[in-house]
């Protein structure tokens, strides 16, 4: 009995040891984004150089806000909000395409349809800024919230390229490695201080273990610990927080990908008051991706 049990033991065994223990109207750019690089090996390539247009649904979120100064002393005091979602083409020669003539909200007494026209956009040089713009021709108003008619809301934001988000968590994880680095040398140093007494033959006596450290590299090791707190917690600081991201989607000259960083800002004109923040997420395959 027992040598069969052993017989059955052993071919499992062996199988698991096989396994291995690991608008403004803006005019075309004439930035080549062809030339952009894919980044690291983490980046994977998300669209191609050649790729006509990227869909994003881009949601504005209308109505007043802290501290900016507001197009009239009453507009949107009761604090109401005007929500626009408008998913929209990203074109390679900077049009902005509308998947939509028009765009709703529900109001009061319903739902308020208008036109909308696409302005264009555009990525500054550095691919971390963007700016697009939609013209309403028709005004459009939920209870103190409204817009005039022909009024162009200009767009602007972040964006981080996958390229860059691969950047800085590099450097933040390096920063953070320094940090432990020089975190365990003090407290090497602390551990050497505090060890318990050794028994002294020769002076027939209770001595310390380990000689005591010099202060000047005490104090040395302590200003190294706190500035390699300070180096990382400025990292930390440039890395976005995910949640204030959007999901990674394609965009036009950019292989990787962007992510577009929520609360971007609304304006009324190109230089106007501030009327409200907006976001975007990629429109994928998925169906929900055009309202989540």
């Amino acid at each position: 009995m027992k040598s069969s049990i052993l017989l059955l033991i052993f071919p499992v065994a062996d199988a698991f040891s096989s396994i291995p223990a690991d608008n403004f109207r803006l005019p075309p750019t004439t930035k080549n984004y062809n030339d952009n690089s894919s980044g690291n090996g983490s980046s994977s390539r998300i669209t191609n150089s050649d790729e006509v247009s990227s869909p994003w649904r881009v949601a504005l979120d209308i109505g007043r806000e802290p501290l900016a100064r507001m197009p009239d002393f009453d507009w949107a005091r009761s604090g109401c909000r005007m929500p626009l979602v408008i998913p929209t083409d990203f074109s390679a020669d900077n049009v902005l395409s509308p998947k939509s003539e028009t765009v709703m909200f529900t109001g009061p007494n319903g739902a308020v349809v208008s036109p909308v026209v696409g302005e264009g956009w555009h990525l500054s040089k550095d691919e971390k800024t963007i700016s697009l713009s939609y013209t309403l021709p028709e005004k459009m108003e939920r209870r103190d919230v409204y817009i005039e008619a022909g009024t162009e809301l200009v767009l602007s934001g972040r964006v981080y390229t996958q390229e860059e988000m691969d950047r800085l968590n590099k450097e933040y994880y390096e920063a953070r490695e320094e940090l432990w680095k020089a975190g365990k040398e003090i407290s090497d140093i602390y551990e050497r201080q505090n060890a318990s007494k050794k028994w002294d033959e020769e002076t027939n006596s209770w001595v310390k273990r380990y000689k005591d450290e010099n202060p000047f590299r005490i104090a040395q090791k302590e200003i190294q610990y706190k500035l390699a707190e300070a180096v990382q917690g400025q990292k930390m600081a440039q890395r976005p927080d995910l949640n204030d991201l959007s999901n990674r989607g394609s965009f036009p000259g950019i292989e990787t990908g962007v992510y577009f960083e929520k609360k971007g800002v609304v304006r009324a004109g190109k230089n106007g008051p501030v009327c409200g923040t907006w976001s975007a997420e990629p429109i994928t395959n998925a169906p929900v991706s055009y309202r989540s």
